[in-house]
């Protein structure tokens, strides 16, 4: 009996030691890594505005603009020494004020306008990055001005109720938020998508492609070619370049430069970008 107890308390003792064994290796080997970034932004853009009735074309408007994004991105990586690597899960939010100025009115002489407020938008995404691919799936939502409210009691297409209609409300839109790298994260990539890829243009999102280069330290330098969406149905040609330096291990600083042809002009926006680093 004792032979048999003895035996017994071995081979427990050898499943506990293989278990262990096997516990701290995978904890070894993985890690979860936090980065906050907020990104104060401003600049300018133009478009048109949803239509009123029947009416050919809507006013066309300028818009400055000037808010705060933030984003956060917990990754749990594959190797705990390497940040660009495993599964992630990114939450983007932004608030900008907006100031409304008439460039070109409607069809039907419309001329009035939405009213200076405050917008939002916001995304979350999952993705999955390997050594040289990494893809990105989620929904982006961005508020935006719905179509305007006519003062008359009838359905009607005449021109004096189309001229009448206000702009006072706002309603969701809805849109996918992904990416697809090819190449090493740390080192030269292409980047391919649509959505919000800074939280600066989540209430514009784009269709875009960039060439990138990074480092794990948290270098970066990156040149992107979109079409943005800047008006109902309007979508304009962008080019960003953007650059994000280290100071120390923690703390990564940022700044990026756009430039969008809309009609008869040219926009331009830029951002800064302070990103705090948790974990490994």
């Amino acid at each position: 009996m004792r032979v048999v107890n003895g035996r017994r308390w071995v081979r427990v003792a050898l499943v506990a030691g293989v278990a262990a064994a096997f516990t701290s290796r995978g904890e070894a080997q993985q890690g979860v890594a936090v980065d906050v970034e907020a990104s104060p932004y401003g600049g300018s853009t133009s478009g048109r505005l949803p239509p009123s009735g029947v009416c050919a074309y809507s006013p066309r408007v300028g818009t400055a603009f000037g808010g705060l994004g933030a984003r956060a991105r917990v990754r749990l990586m594959d190797d705990g020494n390497d940040r660009h690597h495993g599964l992630a899960v990114t939450a983007q939010a932004a608030v900008e004020a907006q100031s409304h100025t008439l460039l070109a009115p409607g069809s039907d002489g419309q001329v009035n306008i939405p009213r200076d407020q405050a917008m939002a938008g916001g995304s979350l995404a999952v993705g999955y990055d390997w050594r040289y691919v990494g893809l990105q799936l989620g929904v982006g939502a961005r508020e935006y001005h719905d179509n305007p409210d006519s003062p008359c009691t009838t359905a009607t297409g005449a021109p004096s109720c189309i001229r009448a209609a206000q702009y006072t409300s706002t309603r969701a839109l809805f849109y996918p938020d992904v990416a697809l790298r090819v190449g090493r994260a740390a080192g030269f990539h292409v980047d391919a998508g649509f959505g919000a890829y800074t939280p600066a243009v989540l209430l514009r999102p784009a269709g875009f492609m960039s060439l990138g280069y990074a480092t794990n330290a948290g270098h970066e330098l990156a040149i992107r070619c979109s079409a943005q969406a800047v008006g109902s149905g309007d979508f304009s040609p962008r080019i960003d370049l953007s650059g994000a330096w280290p100071i120390g291990r923690r703390v990564i600083v940022g700044a990026g430069v756009a430039a969008v042809s809309s009609e008869r002009r040219v926009d331009v926006d830029g951002r800064a970008s302070v990103t705090l680093r948790f974990g490994p």
